[in-house]
């Protein structure tokens, strides 16, 4: 949406970026970054190729904006969802079943967030900064185990990326997806030391309610 109170430059700036953004997400729904190009960007977004420079140095930037977009909203839900949860492994699972129920309510969405950046590998983002908080709070109050240091943080993220991913290849349902969740983060918990029936509690009970919520 155009800002009140600008400039007619500014207003004419502001719109092509915000339709440069909608058509890269267009594209991205249909095929990762690596297999579009500039060209059919500036196309679908029916702006000038040169208008792109001025917003945006290359397309690989343009994808991580559009899903870093998506991926702040979703940030924002995972912080509402813990406003008053302090156990770590409650806090991590939670979090990445948020994500989970992207993918089952809105699909496509997930899908542009998944294709635009790779945030799995973004170690500076702050998703992995949250997670790596939980990590080390489970391990300093002796409720994860030392080992978890150095790859909790990836386990938990990476168990997320894919269980992601699993439901919108398979087009799971909500069901399908506590399920898968239940399965995948429990695991993962008893690897962080908790025990098989503590884990599968911790997560059946975070899926249903944040995935069905």
């Amino acid at each position: 949406m155009v800002k009140q109170g600008i400039s007619a430059r500014e207003a004419q700036s502001l719109k092509i970026r915000e339709s440069l953004l909608r058509a890269c997400g267009d594209l991205l729904f249909e095929r990762s970054i690596d297999a579009i190009t500039i060209n059919e960007i500036v196309q679908r977004a029916g702006v000038a190729k040169g208008s792109f420079y001025n917003h945006f140095p290359d397309k690989e930037t343009l994808a991580a904006t559009v899903s870093n977009l998506i991926l702040v909203e979703v940030e924002e839900r995972v912080r509402k969802a813990n406003e008053n949860v302090t156990d770590p492994a409650y806090r991590m699972v939670r979090g990445m079943c948020t994500h989970m129920q992207l993918a089952v309510s809105d699909p496509r969405r997930a899908t542009i967030m998944l294709r635009g950046n790779d945030w799995v590998n973004a170690g500076d983002h702050q998703l992995h900064k949250s997670v790596s908080e939980d990590v080390a709070a489970g391990i300093a109050s002796g409720r994860f185990a030392r080992r978890c240091e150095d790859v909790g943080m990836l386990q938990i993220i990476g168990t997320g990326y894919f269980s992601m991913i699993r439901i919108l290849d398979q087009q799971l349902s909500a069901e399908q997806a506590i399920d898968l969740a239940t399965r995948a983060f429990s695991l993962t918990l008893c690897g962080f030391g908790l025990s098989e029936e503590e884990a599968v509690r911790i997560v059946a009970d975070s899926a249903r309610d944040i995935i069905t919520g």
